[in-house]
Parts: structure tokens; sequence; C-alpha cells
């Protein structure tokens, strides 16, 4: 054997070494630093295989458990944050379906489209209550129906004893929610003077300004409006509904079909045992 066959074996004996000794470390998970030395000792297609190899062998992180965050908007009696009663019915019956699930569900408050935006976004947020539009249908996740909310059209009886024909009515300044689906759907029928509010207190300060003529609104949620604010529903006349929508327990685009359907089997659970038609016949829905 000459002088540079010698070397050259006793090279390769040591590159073989420190290569076991990486991989034996690298077994051993004891530093990203053995990972490093251990590829860089091996020509670039054992490198590469190597690495495939560790990556193909090495578990995947676990997934983080995100609580879930339930957001809503004021809607007295239905749900609502502050006083006699808060959060309402339907406050009460996710408060419930959080209990099933073994997490709080406690709704934080926003204006509606300020609570419909986050939902749309997400990660991991839930939103009720919500009527199901085409326009939503691809930046939400449908959970299950809670309910159904018939809406009406609603003037003060001090202005009209009933109210005027339907082009009259198209003519006029309607009020709807900011978000919700009266503004398309008042379009759709011909209305030209919509104007959106951010809540129902804005709205019925609009009316009793004169600055509006009417409002289109969820017949439960509007009365429960005046009620809160101390009006009487006997001082307005109702016009004509448009629709009548399943109202919804909504979900952001990023929960997965488990927890969906760990979600719906938490309100079966409510269904069966009968706290479901409990919240129902105190809020005075119909399902």
């Amino acid at each position: 054997m000459t002088r540079f066959g010698g070397a050259a074996t006793g090279r390769s004996r040591r590159l073989q070494g420190w290569a076991l000794l990486g991989a034996a470390l690298l077994s051993l998970g004891l530093s990203s630093w053995a990972q490093a030395t251990h590829h860089a000792l091996l020509d670039p297609a054992e490198s590469a295989a190597s690495a495939n190899l560790v990556s193909s062998t090495s578990p995947a992180p676990a997934p983080s458990a995100r609580p879930l965050l339930l957001v809503s908007s004021e809607f007295p009696p239905l749900i609502y944050s502050r006083g006699s009663g808060s959060p309402g019915a339907l406050g009460d019956l996710l408060h419930e379906l959080g209990q099933e699930l073994g997490q709080p569900l406690d709704p934080s408050f926003y204006p509606f489209a300020r609570a419909l935006a986050l939902t749309q976004r997400g990660p991991g947020v839930l939103m009720a209550p919500l009527a199901r539009t085409p326009e939503r249908e691809k930046t939400l996740r449908w959970v299950a129906v809670l309910y159904q909310n018939r809406y009406v059209l609603y003037g003060k009886k001090d202005r009209w004893a009933q109210l005027p024909p339907e082009p009259d009515l198209k003519a006029g300044r309607v009020a709807v929610l900011r978000g919700a689906i009266g503004r398309d759907r008042l379009r759709g029928l011909g209305f030209k003077h919509i104007v959106e509010e951010a809540d129902y207190p804005r709205i019925l300060r609009r009316l009793d300004e004169g600055t509006v003529d009417f409002v289109y609104a969820a017949e439960p949620t509007f009365l429960g409006a005046l009620q809160t604010s101390g009006r009487e529903p006997a001082a307005f006349v109702e016009g004509p509904s448009y629709d009548t929508r399943d109202i919804w327990l909504a979900a952001s685009p990023d929960l997965n079909e488990a927890q969906l359907n760990q979600l719906r089997a938490a309100l079966d659970k409510l269904k069966r045992d009968g706290r479901y038609a409990k919240f129902l016949q105190r809020a005075r829905l119909k399902l």
C-alpha cells in the first residue's frame, strides 16, 4: 500500500467514524449540531436520503388545543351583555353548549358587522345568531340551525296609522342593521333609500328623530330592542314581511369536520335532554 493509499484509507475511516458518531447522536436526539455534522460528512446523495429519512420518521408536532372564541352582537332579550337576565336565552344555551364541550362558550360582544368579520377571518371563532346567505356561504362553516327568524318592516304609529302602499314604502328611508341581510334583500325588491346602522338603539333614535321612515328587522330581536329601550311594541305598526330565515350557529372557515361534528353532537345532547326546548320556549322562538 502506498503512502497516499494509506492516508486515504485513514481519512476514510475517520470520516466514517464521524458519520457514525453523528448518526448516533441524531438517534438520541441530543442536538441539531449532530444532524448538521452527520449530513456534512456524507456525500450529497447520502445527505439528501438521510434528511428525507429523518423527516419521514420524526413524529409531527401535536396541534395546540386552541379554545374557541364565541362572538355575538347585542340582541336583547335573546343575547346581550348587561342587565337583568343577561346573557339572555341564547347566551345561556351557548353557555350550556360550552359545558358539554368542556370549554367556556361565553360571548364577546361586538357590533354585528365586526363580529361577522372576526368570524370570517378566524381562527377558531364561533358566531350566533347569524342568517345563512349565499354571500356568506364560502367564508364560513355552518354548525347547526338554532331557530327561525321572520323579518318585518315596521313604522311608528304616531306617523303611520298603517303603513303606506308598497310603492310609497319603496320610496321611503329604511333603516337596517349594518351587515345583516336586510340591505341586499330590500335593494333587490327596489327600495331606494337604505340606511345602515351599527345597532338597534341607533336605529330607534333615527326613527324618533324622523331621519328614517321605517326599519326592516328580525322580529324577535327588534321587539327585544323595544323592550330594552322602554318603548312599547304597541307604538309601532307592522308592515310586510319579505323573509323567513333559519338562524345558525356559524364557525370560522378553519374549523375542521371533526370540530363541527363535536359541536353538533353537544347541541344534539341539549335537544335530547330538554334544555334546548326550554330555550325556545323562553325566547318565544320556533325551529
